[in-house]
């Protein structure tokens, strides 16, 4: 018998390649001072700072000025974090409640049920607006005192009917400071007199222009959510702020020359999925431009022409229109359910000795054309050539296991680590199609991996054989059981496991958004493990769940399931929601990135964590991220607070955290499911750089989550004493601070700049990620402990006087105190706007700025309930 004909192996004739399958005879039963001297530049970079780099001035245009400083005024980041969070609940909401449907289902049919569930969102904050415009009346936006605002809109509270989830709520917050900030900026419009906008400014006519974006932005909500609209094809909240200035729209030739010479993914050494706003910062930013339009409108004819020009834009009509016009598909996640299914018939059908090449070169475009950075790289180089190599190599690596007796055996070793799993997903399937099912996922991981390589790599057919050959055995480690696989591959995630990963939901008809790992494993966690393994956004494992889920001792009983995401756009809430659905348990109270340290940490197999991908609030994952689910198993959480105790201990009202459900018996899950993000935060620290004229400085914001801040005046004792309470209070700025800067990717820091410097593609919040990823890591560490020398210090200062402060404030009905220190620091924030243009600061300047950060006397702490960024 020849090689190629051994049942359990196949190295194909005349090729480089060496298949991962083994090669023996097997049975068909069962198996057994470093300094970046400049950082990164960005590939989104703002049409605002280019006239500045160049000249090294600000505008010249006064009016032109005050448009950019009211966008920069608009812009509100608790509403790009409500929208990240709505995001969130809308595809989760649509991944349980879509009703499923054989073909290309009607779109009106697809979001009908997302659609009447945000339905009372909208119009309860339309009806929130109109109420504050009929109590402002005809008053005139100058009129107003700020103490006459806040107190029109103190009425803005969201109705006890307004929806289960906490996103809900906090968007009808959100809008409401956005409707605040509107009102000012038309106020500051009035005084530098620009346009026609200082003659009359009504309070009620402001808040019914922004009643009217409420609809758009919700229908662009729906429609990302729901996975029916592409990323933009250009960043479109640029192009809106353009229109604002005036300036003319860059011409096809400006395009393709800008497009050129901008700075690939690959040359930046970044993910090309992560070098794009996220879909709730671009909302955010967009909604800033619609409403400046609004305010800059001359006339009623010209305030409906803008509504009509960035309403379609806001709400994704226009990016609709784009895409049918460009022939991109509308939902990326349908093309490619509708491509897998093709090629999984076809290899599932296909003859013995039948060529799989033809139904792999219709597969392979469609997986590039869902990476549409990657896409434009590959036409370069002659996308056809590229997809025929491809397609050849691949269907000499998976052809024999197409054949009906190889299949047989690949089916029977997935049903044998997975048959627990697939019996609650359907019905048995045909073995055929399992083993196609697996080698479908195989060819896609392949083709995803190939499509990340620079424009060279793919442009040689050595080097292209070379990754393939690589880029296969890691995708066929990921994709099928591993007693199938030769035991010498270096790409086999665990040695000695049982397992593999399988293809989720599996209803009918196939629209595959995830995997999940066939085993769970039940795991001891230890409070060291427990204080290494972080979420996404760098909050410790401990944290997360003693804030939300009161664990206090250790060691816990949990559950681990493993996940990962598949290309189409699937978020971390749907997984969970997925889960709970059919009948796996109780759902996941938490999903943490499965990085090889977590997957090392937990599970002693290093191989089946991923790193390099991570999951980013308000953003589908990216193909490829792994997450690993934890369930509590016989805990249950701490019971209701006393209403009396030590003087720390404070009755208020809700529960920050919700209850947990035990069983009976003391086993199971304690907690039903995913929190919302908006609701039971941890305990964290948000640093702000504020480098606008007159308020440069930083602000570190401590928020004490409900059960954390109680904690601290119990552990301090009857009556508080200071020097306990400042101990503990000690550990977690530190700790908040490291998340900040070293182990959260940024996503904590918010950077503010002069208008005239402030991107018009990056929000705050995406800007502060950009410069901490751009420092070296002994600049982000020296940062860190110069930081939490400072604030705790002048912490320690100002509580010694005001613990009662403390006291009170943990008294109001909000959950958790946040800690608001405010340190002027033109010198620091100076070096960290100057990162942005390549000037990284020495060691010595740092710890200079930091010093005068110390001796500054203006230094202030404020003690707000609830939570606050600062």
């Amino acid at each position: 018998m020849s090689e190629a004909e051994k049942p359990g192996g196949f190295t194909p004739s005349g090729s480089g390649l060496l298949s991962p399958f083994r090669t023996e005879e097997r049975a068909e039963g069962p198996y057994e001072s470093e300094w970046e001297a400049t950082p990164a530049p960005t590939a989104l970079d703002s049409p605002f700072r280019a006239a500045d780099r160049q000249t090294g001035r600000g505008p010249v245009d006064a009016e032109s000025e005050a448009v950019r400083e009211l966008l920069a005024e608009l812009y509100e980041d608790e509403l790009e974090e409500s929208l990240a969070e709505l995001l969130e609940e809308t595809a989760a909401f649509h991944a349980q409640h879509a009703a499923t449907t054989v073909g290309r289902p009607d779109p009106r049919a697809v979001e009908a049920p997302a659609r009447e569930w945000l339905e009372p969102l909208a119009r309860q904050t339309e009806a929130m607006l109109e109420s504050v415009a009929e109590a402002a009346g005809n008053a005139d936006a100058p009129s107003l005192t700020e103490a006459e605002l806040e107190e029109l809109f103190a009425s803005a509270v969201p109705p006890t009917a307004l929806g289960e989830t906490p996103a809900f709520e906090n968007f009808f917050g959100a809008i409401a400071k956005f409707a605040k900030k509107a009102v000012k900026g038309a106020v500051n419009l009035a005084k530098k007199g620009v346009r026609a906008v200082g003659k009359v400014m009504p309070v009620g006519l402001i808040l019914g222009q922004l009643k009217k974006i409420v609809g758009p932005l919700l229908q662009r909500v729906l429609k990302i959510g729901i996975g029916r609209l592409p990323a933009p094809l250009r960043p479109v909240a640029a192009t809106l702020a353009k229109k604002l200035l005036r300036e003319a729209p860059e011409t096809e030739a400006e395009q393709a020359e800008s497009l050129a010479h901008a700075p690939t993914a690959h040359a930046l050494g970044q993910d090309p999925e992560a070098t794009t706003p996220s879909p709730a910062a671009e909302l955010a930013l967009e909604a800033a431009g619609t409403v400046a339009g609004l305010l800059l409108a001359r006339d009623e004819q010209e305030s409906e022409d803008w509504l009509a020009e960035a309403g379609a834009v806001l709400s994704g009509e226009r990016a609709e229109a784009e895409a049918y016009a460009q022939d991109v598909p509308a939902a990326e996640a349908e093309a490619l359910d509708e491509a897998r299914e093709r090629l999984t018939e076809a290899l599932s059908e296909l003859s013995e000795g039948g060529d799989p090449r033809p139904a792999l070169e219709e597969f392979i475009p469609l997986v590039m054309a869902a990476l549409p950075l990657v896409r434009k790289g590959i036409s370069v180089i002659g996308r056809d050539r590229v997809v025929n190599m491809l397609a050849g190599l691949l269907a000499q690596l998976i052809g024999k296991w197409v054949r009906p007796r190889e299949a047989n055996i690949l089916a029977r070793a997935i049903a044998d680590t997975g048959l627990k799993l697939l019996s609650l997903e359907a019905e048995a399937e045909d073995p055929r199609r399992t083993a196609a099912t697996a080698l479908t996922a195989t060819v896609e991981d392949t083709v995803r991996r190939l499509a990340r390589l620079p424009a060279e790599e793919l442009e040689d057919p050595v080097r292209l054989e070379a990754a393939a050959g690589s880029a296969f055995n890691a995708a066929a480690a990921a994709n099928v059981p591993a007693s199938l696989l030769r035991e010498d591959l270096e790409e086999l995630e665990a040695r000695g496991l049982n397992g593999t990963w399988l293809h989720l939901p599996r209803t009918k008809p196939r629209r595959f958004r995830y995997k999940r790992f066939s085993r769970s494993f039940e795991v001891t966690l230890e409070a060291r493990q427990a204080a290494a393994l972080r979420t996404a956004e760098g909050v410790r494992l401990d944290t997360l769940l003693r804030d939300r889920f009161r664990v206090r001792t250790y060691p816990v009983r949990i559950v681990v399931s493993l996940y990962e995401a598949m290309g189409g756009g699937v978020w971390a809430r749907q997984i969970a929601v997925a889960e709970k659905k059919h009948g796996r348990g109780r759902g996941p109270v938490a999903l943490l990135p499965l990085t090889r340290q977590a997957a090392g940490t937990l599970l002693g197999h290093p191989g089946l964590g991923k790193d390099g991908t991570r999951p980013v609030k308000g953003r589908p994952l990216a193909p490829g991220t792994r997450l690993f689910g934890i369930e509590l198993v016989g805990h249950r959480t701490s019971g209701a607070r006393p209403a009396t105790g030590p003087a720390g201990s404070v009755p208020r009202g809700p529960d920050a955290v919700p209850a947990g459900a035990g069983d009976a018996a003391g086993a199971g899950v304690a907690v039903a499911a995913l929190p919302s993000s908006g609701r039971g935060r941890p305990t964290q620290v948000n640093l702000t750089v504020d480098a606008r004229g007159g308020r440069e400085g930083l602000v570190v914001a401590l928020y004490l989550a409900e059960e954390r801040a109680q904690a601290l005046l119990n552990g301090a004792g009857s009556p508080p004493a200071i020097g306990p309470f400042l101990a503990a209070l000690a550990t977690d700025l530190a700790d908040g601070v490291v998340t900040a800067l070293l182990d959260g990717a940024g996503r904590r820091v918010r950077i503010f700049r002069e208008a005239y410097e402030q991107s018009a593609q990056l929000s705050p919040a995406s800007e502060g990620e950009e410069f901490v990823s751009a420092l070296a890591p002994r600049v982000r560490e020296a940062l860190s402990t110069g930081l939490k020398r400072v604030a705790g210090h002048v912490l320690a200062q100002y509580l010694q006087g005001h613990l009662g402060e403390f006291v009170r404030t943990l008294q109001a009905p909000q959950n958790g105190v946040t800690l608001v220190v405010t340190l002027p620091g033109t010198q620091l924030v100076g070096m960290i706007t100057a990162v942005r243009s390549g000037r990284v600061p020495s060691l010595a300047a740092l710890s200079s700025a930091i010093r005068a950060l110390t001796a500054d006397a203006a230094a202030k702490v404020e003690v707000r309930a609830g939570f606050h960024r600062g």
